[in-house]
């Protein structure tokens, strides 16, 4: 049986305004486990033709995140969640079952947000 530690704000996405940007709906609390939620920078080349000086940067890579979510929480693709100063959007979403064959939880995968 799954039992969240955490607690995060999920905002579901309800449409898009005359901009074509994503709206959400207010934030409301959302009981989670985290599994990884990995932060970080990649070393890249400067240019692409990769100078004799071996200069280097550091980029920012498509930061993901795996959590736990509780079988009642109405999580869907697209949806904003927030945990711990970081907002991210929910990129994928797996259901996942006991061993009676009941809904346990959901399995989903994140995208860091800029």
């Amino acid at each position: 049986m799954f039992e969240p530690n955490n607690v995060g704000w999920l905002s579901r996405k309800i449409g898009r305004n005359v901009h074509a940007q994503v709206t959400y709906a207010p934030p409301v609390k959302c009981p989670f486990a985290p599994v990884n939620l990995s932060v970080g920078a990649q070393k890249t080349s400067v240019r692409a033709d990769s100078s004799a000086s071996r200069g280097a940067a550091d980029e920012m890579a498509a930061m993901r995140a795996k959590i736990l979510v509780a079988n009642f929480v109405k999580i869907e693709i697209g949806d904003r969640f927030e945990f711990d100063g970081q907002t991210y959007r929910i990129e994928t979403k797996h259901t996942r079952r006991s061993v009676a064959g009941v809904i346990d939880h959901f399995e989903c995968d994140m995208e860091l947000l800029p």
